[in-house]
């Protein structure tokens, strides 16, 4: 297996003075990393898969376990890490030397094995697919 790391990222208001002026802007923050090649957790992120599609996007699955078991006391606890798997959820992934930006688009629960399944896509298409509803073009503007 390649090297990886799975990260969750979210984006905040910030502000800089600029000339005096204030700006703002949106920034980003990671959260956490929930899987790498070389993280051992019970809660880490498991099975991931990075699929480069033909129309030139990406797709990234990944699977997460509902509990895990504390292998000192042999208990079993929720895992921490599905609270903060939402959809549209910026993920960071670094996969084969290179970064995907991507969003949190499907999450689909398996209770045969109590896990959940994520699909993440690109967060450009995203971005590129929203739409000018309600905007005016007039030349008296």
């Amino acid at each position: 297996m390649n090297k990886y790391e799975i990260s969750l990222w979210e984006d905040f208001p910030d502000t800089i003075i600029v000339d005096g002026e204030e700006k703002s802007f949106l920034n980003e923050r990671k959260l956490c990393v929930i899987g790498s090649s070389s993280m051992t957790s019970m809660v880490r992120a498991v099975e991931p898969k990075l699929v480069n599609n033909v129309n030139g996007t990406n797709t990234f699955t990944f699977k997460m376990y509902y509990t895990y078991i504390d292998e000192i006391t042999g208990e079993s606890y929720p895992n921490p890490f599905i609270s903060m798997l939402i959809n549209e959820r910026k993920v960071k992934v670094f996969w084969k030397d290179e970064w995907y930006d991507l969003l949190i688009k499907n999450i689909e629960e398996n209770t045969n094995d109590k896990s959940v399944i994520y699909t993440c896509k690109d967060s450009y298409i995203t971005e590129l697919s929203r739409n000018g509803y309600n905007l005016e073009f007039t030349s008296e503007l």
